[in-house]
């Protein structure tokens, strides 16, 4: 399965080639912001990248508050949890990152995907559910 985030956008790139994908390095300059910014379909997502073998994710303070912040803002952004020793992905909304820092993977899965993942179904949910949810929410 994935056991880097290399490996984790790599395979973002090779299954979803008409997303347009730009990896984000902006080391300490400006801390916390997500390693993905992708759009498709007219629709822009942020992606945060992790790997883990348990339940915990490492997330730091500079990223949570990224998170939090856009999603206030109404943006669109999503932690991608890749389990390699559950062979599965999960994503997390960024409204969640606290929650997901302090209390685990299983606390705010909002997506699960096993192995083989559905790109396709991933893609729609990165791009329209989470907007769709919030306009019902409100």
């Amino acid at each position: 399965m994935y056991h880097t985030e290399k490996n984790l956008y790599q395979a973002l790139k090779n299954n979803l080639t008409k997303v347009h994908w730009q990896r984000i390095e902006t080391g300490a300059l400006q801390q916390g912001v997500p390693d993905v910014n992708a759009c498709y379909g007219g629709h822009e997502f942020w992606l945060e990248l992790k790997c883990t073998t348990n339940n915990a994710v490492s997330l730091s303070p500079f990223q949570v508050s990224w998170h939090m912040r856009r999603a206030a803002a109404g943006g669109r952004s999503w932690i991608l949890v890749a389990d390699s020793s559950q062979k599965a992905l999960t994503l997390h909304r960024g409204g969640d990152a606290l929650r997901l820092m302090e209390d685990g993977v299983s606390s705010t899965i909002a997506f699960s995907y096993s192995a083989p993942i559905d790109w396709p179904q991933f893609l729609a949910d990165v791009c329209l559910t989470d907007s769709l949810e919030t306009k019902l929410r409100i």
